[in-house]
């Protein structure tokens, strides 16, 4: 089968993008012919795809969307694919991986004028040709985004599925991850009794900087923050008073997530939206606790394994303040174990085998 994996964006630390490899590695391994079609590449190509950059234009973000759908169309057509595995909501494709939350529900609790504006109409029409009788198969993340969807669009049964979540099996907790703790906590000159708290995640406003810092700001001394990621942490520091700006480390995009995993002591994750979070299962999995918000798809999981803590909605500054400082004081707690165990299952590892069964099935 020659299949085209099509994602706007690639960069090699993001979760999706993550997916996107895995999914691609896949599809190579049961023999497929896989080219990736994207409107930009970063990192390492990946084994056995080819890749097509596509040119695309445009002042803003949803121009270039557009401009991106419009090229996709063209490559499709000219291509002679078997099937179009889309990671964007774009037209043309034969399965969609849903990877964002119904923005139709975002649009919703939005002043009703403001579909009509360039930026939420251009993204609300490509959501309605993912969801339109005609669209593609749909692979939802979890069963809130799924339910989601389906109160915004009729559609059957058959036209959707809803995917296990699937992480690497790397993630887990190695046998020699005391050695791994000791050596990253050297490095970041974190002494044996201080606190070490992970803020991961590309794009720092969705995923709440913010509210991280808020919260670190009521932390005792004895405790740091480490901030990873592919973006630019600087305008979230500034104006924080010096003795607190000196226990937060910045070390941007890494490649040894697994590593800082074990090195910390709790991962603080309370985005303000995201359909699913993979760094929830991630950390879970690792045997590090968890502080997140309903508003994150994989937040059941959590609740589900017993890793960590939920806020609710609507969001409260004070609760995630006050949740923090209490599990600071007392992790690993029994997250760390629960976690580890939630661990031990096969099917959390799986997704990319599900996602490459419902693309060669013709769903």
């Amino acid at each position: 089968m020659k299949l085209a994996m099509v994602l706007y964006h690639y960069f090699p630390w993001g979760g999706l993008q993550r997916d996107f490899a895995r999914i691609a590695r896949e599809a190579v391994s049961r023999g497929h012919d896989v080219e990736a079609l994207v409107s930009d590449w970063q990192g390492d190509s990946i084994e056995g795809v080819g890749l097509h950059v596509l040119p695309v234009s445009g002042r803003s973000n949803h121009g270039r969307m557009a401009s991106f759908a419009a090229a996709v169309q063209r490559a499709v057509e000219a291509g002679g694919y078997d099937r179009v595995l889309g990671f964007n909501r774009l037209p043309g494709l034969d399965v969609y991986f849903a990877a964002d939350s119904c923005f139709a529900a975002h649009v919703a609790d939005k002043f009703p004028l403001v579909r009509w504006l360039p930026r939420y109409a251009a993204y609300l029409k490509l959501e309605e040709q993912v969801t339109a009788a005609t669209g593609p198969h749909l692979l939802f993340l979890n069963d809130d985004q799924r339910d989601q969807y389906l109160n915004y669009y009729p559609l059957p049964a058959s036209r959707y599925q809803v995917l296990p979540p699937g992480i690497e099996p790397d993630r887990r907790r190695p046998e020699n991850h005391e050695e791994l703790r000791n050596r990253i906590r050297r490095e970041l000159v974190v002494a044996e009794n201080e606190s070490l708290i992970l803020f991961l995640g590309s794009g720092f406003k969705v995923k709440g900087l913010d509210r991280v810092l808020a919260a670190f700001t009521k932390l005792p001394d004895s405790t740091k923050l480490m901030i990873v990621g592919n973006d630019d942490a600087e305008p979230y520091l500034r104006g924080l008073d010096e003795a607190i700006r000196n226990r937060v480390v910045v070390l941007g995009p890494r490649d040894d997530v697994p590593a800082l995993m074990q090195a910390a002591d709790l991962l603080l994750h309370p985005a303000y939206r995201e359909s699913a979070g993979m760094v929830l299962i991630e950390a879970t999995v690792a045997g590090l606790p968890v502080l997140t918000t309903d508003t994150c798809g994989y937040a059941r999981y959590v609740k589900e394994a017993g890793s960590g803590e939920v806020i609710t909605s609507p969001f409260s500054q004070r609760d995630l303040n006050q949740t923090l400082q209490k599990m600071i004081g007392t992790v690993p707690g029994g997250w760390q174990a629960a976690g580890l165990e939630y661990g031990s299952s096969p099917a959390l590892y799986r997704l990319a085998q599900n996602v490459v069964d419902a693309v060669e099935v013709g769903r």
